[in-house]
Parts: structure tokens; sequence; C-alpha cells
């Protein structure tokens, strides 16, 4: 990689302590699609100049460190090569390790969740659609006007991630990319409790916490709860988590 990487220190100045990431993506090595050996996955992070690249289990787990705080472009490029090396396209979520752990520590479930395996952390790269709300009648609404969407918008699993999400405005370029506008817990409206007992769901900072004593295959949330969440979002058990979290914590000592 160019000595402009975020693993490389600009010239003539001594390089700072490295920033450790967390990197989540979804939906691969299910079944027999979208299959990626994490020799190959590890590579896509090597390849772009990242440091102490570890990978957990096969599902899309990656701790590694840079030289700099990333950005929203340095993301851009993760999906692009991975992409490249996989055949396939996957959103990823990447997160500092202080905003991971701090995501970890603030689950809300954790005396009601007795199964690590089926208590669930939902991370968002992004603030979530609010939840519908109609819009008062306008005079203006009255006029005739051109058919508008009744549904939302469709979402092709080969179009690029990217296609999907806001492009960044040239005054955030440097912003860090971990860490997004935070998600307060009313910006996501919940399914209704009652309706999905025994499940229980809560809501926090750039995440949904999620006890599925059943099973999540089991799990009576409806699909439209989680596409308000936006194309790019995944899902962990706190056992997953956990060994993610004893990894970012081990570097730290």
């Amino acid at each position: 990689m160019s000595a402009s990487g975020p693993a490389a220190a600009e010239a003539g100045v001594a390089a700072a302590d490295p920033q450790h990431y967390v990197g989540l993506v979804r939906g691969i090595n299910v079944g027999g699609n979208n299959r990626i050996t994490m020799a190959d996955f590890r590579a896509v992070f090597e390849g772009l100049g990242y440091m102490e690249v570890a990978t957990l289990l096969q599902s899309g787990n990656v701790v590694f460190a840079a030289a700099r705080p990333l950005v929203l472009a340095d993301v851009a490029a993760i999906e692009a090569a991975f992409a490249a090396a996989a055949g396939f396209r996957a959103g990823f979520v990447v997160l500092s390790a202080a905003h991971f752990l701090s995501v970890l520590d603030a689950n809300p479930l954790l005396a009601v969740g007795t199964d690590l395996s089926r208590l669930v952390v939902t991370f968002l790269p992004q603030a979530p659609d609010p939840a519908p709300v109609p819009p008062a009648p306008t005079a203006a609404a009255a006029a005739p006007s051109a058919a508008a969407p009744t549904g939302p918008p469709a979402q092709d699993a080969a179009q690029p991630v990217a296609a999907a999400t806001p492009a960044l405005p040239a005054t955030a370029a440097a912003a860090p990319v971990a860490v997004s506008p935070p998600v307060v817990g009313t910006a996501i409206e919940l399914p209704d409790p009652a309706s999905i007992l025994p499940e229980v769901f809560a809501a926090g900072p750039h995440a949904v916490y999620s006890w599925h004593p059943d099973g999540i295959s089991n799990s009576r949330v409806p699909a439209t709860f989680w596409k308000r969440l936006g194309p790019v979002y995944t899902a962990r058990n706190v056992n997953t988590a956990n060994k993610l979290a004893a990894l970012l914590r081990a570097r730290a000592t």
C-alpha cells in the first residue's frame, strides 16, 4: 500500500499508536452461498495495509489495526477490495474498539438473556430510518400529481452497497468512520412487546438488543422491522461478540 494508506505514517512523522477496529460483514458463508475462506478474508485487510489482522469463526468477524483513525472512504475501500476477492458484494460495519466495547457494555438485556447464544446484538452503521409518520394533509396534496412509489426502494443484492448509502459530503471526508451520529433509543420503533413474547427487544446507540428464548429461527418479529434498520446492519450473538471483545482487550494489555 502507498505511504498515504491507513497503515503507513506520513513521511517525517513518527507513527502513532495503532488504532484497533472490528469489522463485521453480513451474510457470508451461510449454507453454500457467498463463501470466502478466512485466509482470503484476512488477505483483503492485509492487502490494504492493515496490521494485526485476525478473524474469528467463519461468519465474517475481523479485528485489525490501522496507523490512523479510519474514515468512511476507508470502509468503501474495504468493501471494494472484498468484492474483488470474493466475487460478490457485502456491506461492512466497522467500529472502533472502544465503540464496539461500549455497545456490548450497554446491553440492557444481560440479566434477561440466560443463554448467550440466543441473546443478540444487531450493530448499526448509521441511523436507521425513523418509523413512518403519515404526512399532514395540505392543499397541495389534493392537486393531481405523478404516482409515487408505494413501497420501499428495491434493494438488488447485486448492487453496490454504496448505492444505498448517502454520499459523504466533501466537508466530512476526515470524520471518523466508526462513530456515526448516535442513535437514541427512541429513534427506533421497536416491535410491540406483547406481540413478540417471549422475545424481548431494547434499543441503544448504534445497536438493537434482542433476546430470543425460542431461538432466532423461531422469532416472531416481522421482517419489516429489520428492513427499517437500513441496507447495512449485522447481528452477532453475545457469545461471538464476547470473543471479539476478548481479542480487543488482549491487545490493550
